[in-house]
């Protein structure tokens, strides 16, 4: 079967399937948990940045509490994210890290920080710009402890992405990081 497309006509069916289908597994998924766990909230699918068609956020919208999405970038660039004031619905990032070199580990993880002091900029300037946007309720880092060095067993990952390292000790300068960004950000954000 040749499923080139080859005209408008084909892209309009094309959207409309996808949306239809899209719109078809929120809805039982929304169902199955009003079911089985009514007073829960329903934060979706946590669309990663790369992969987020307009026709399966909007099908989601319908049926989901929060739109969730791992982004792992610098930021939220605004105008990447001008689509939620369409979709007007509280939004929240389900994953985020940065990570370094500089403490031992071979990996710094998907966004790389030159240190650990660049690590904790990064922080504040990424959940800053989660707080400046009216649509985000929140910001989930991954994780809380680096892997070990040796990776993790399933599949070997070694990243330097944890708020401690694999004794437990905490990274001052994140932890000073969280501690400004919570300090203020229901100033910042209400003014």
């Amino acid at each position: 079967i040749d499923s080139s497309i080859r005209n408008d006509a084909q892209l309009e069916d094309y959207s409309a399937m996808l949306y239809h289908y899209a719109e078809q597994y929120f809805k039982i998924v929304s169902s199955a948990l009003d079911k089985h766990m009514p007073n829960h909230m329903y934060l979706g699918a946590r669309f990663p940045d790369w992969g987020k068609p307009k026709e399966i956020v909007q099908a989601a919208a319908k049926h989901v509490d929060v739109m969730s999405y791992n982004v792992y970038k610098e930021e939220i660039h605004p105008q990447s994210w001008a689509f939620l004031e369409e979709i007007d619905m509280p939004s929240i990032i389900g994953e985020f890290h940065f990570g370094a070199r500089d403490n031992g580990l071979f990996h710094p993880g998907l966004i790389q920080a030159a240190t650990q002091q660049d690590r904790a900029e990064m922080y504040k300037d990424y959940m800053y710009s989660v707080i400046d946007n009216p649509y985000f309720v929140g910001a989930h880092w991954f994780q809380y402890m680096d892997s070990p060095i040796s990776g993790r067993a399933y599949d070997g990952e070694n990243y330097n992405v944890g708020f401690v390292n694999v004794t437990d000790t905490p990274y001052a300068p994140m932890v000073d990081a969280a501690r400004e960004i919570n300090g203020n950000m229901y100033s910042r954000r209400f003014k």
